[in-house]
């Protein structure tokens, strides 16, 4: 590993007035193939490869971007860096993560599950809560009461659910979610619990007893073999019970823009 490291750093050519670019690269820019980590070089190389793609460039663009880029002079975002030139990216429903800067309307939970999933691909994300916006948020009817069950990481990888399942038993006033392992699994699982504090099918009278199956979700430190990286859902057990507790101080009304501002920032798990 240190031979692999001194290597990479003899390639990479950043100014020694930058000491944080190295540990910075590391981190954030340089993936992993292979166990072994890419020079600046080779993630120029492989941005440059899905930009040509992308944007049908000719080769004295290219080559201009190239050099532009390998010099430290003209970067392309850093959010491409890290997706740029991957199959991952390539796919329709991961092509909000080579962008560094979102911004959504809040008017409705959809756009917390969205911001959610956002954040998830690395895009930063910014919540438009204008009054305009909030006031078309659904009013907060029932109360939630959550119990977490299963412990992450306990069923077989060959089993895991990818997408997450909610069974909805209205007689009971009950609700199971069963978490999928994925970035969409999470999302769902998140905004359902949002939809049902102002589900209109349940009786309000009585709290909406919600049962959360974590069972299926990856361990921490697992790879996330398309995005990169690693798997860190040390939140996501809690994630539930939070979010119940700010929108169960909101029954009778709609939410205020601070507590929007904070069920947003639960969502960043």
């Amino acid at each position: 590993m240190v031979q692999e490291l001194t290597r990479i750093l003899k390639e990479v050519r950043f100014p020694e007035s930058a000491p944080a670019a190295y540990p910075v690269f590391f981190r954030t820019y340089s993936r992993k193939y292979n166990n072994k980590r890419e020079s600046w070089a080779e993630v120029c190389d492989r941005t440059l490869t899905g930009l040509k793609k992308l944007g049908k460039l000719t080769q004295e663009q290219a080559n201009l971007i190239d050099k532009m880029q390998k010099q430290l002079k003209s970067l392309t975002s850093g959010r491409w860096l890290w997706v740029g030139g991957t199959e991952w990216v390539d796919r329709p429903e991961n092509f909000s993560g080579s962008y560094n800067c979102t911004s959504t309307n809040v008017i409705d939970w959809r756009a917390f599950g969205l911001m959610m999933d956002l954040a998830m691909q690395g895009s930063g994300t910014g919540g438009v809560l204008e009054p305009q916006y909030i006031s078309q948020l659904p009013i907060i009817r029932n109360q939630l009461q959550v119990n977490v069950i299963g412990a992450i990481g306990a069923t077989p990888v060959e089993q895991r659910r990818h997408n997450t399942e909610v069974e909805f038993d209205y007689a009971n006033n009950a609700v199971r979610f069963h978490v999928g392992d994925s970035r969409q699994g999470w999302v769902k699982s998140y905004q359902s619990l949002l939809e049902l504090s102002s589900d209109e099918k349940f009786d309000a009278s009585k709290p909406v007893q919600i049962t959360v199956d974590i069972s299926d979700v990856r361990p921490s430190g697992e790879p996330l073999k398309g995005f990169g990286g690693m798997a860190n859902p040390i939140k996501l057990p809690t994630l539930y019970d939070r979010c119940a507790n700010i929108l169960n101080k909101a029954i009778g009304r709609q939410l205020t823009s601070v507590e929007c501002c904070i069920l947003i920032d639960e969502a960043a798990v």
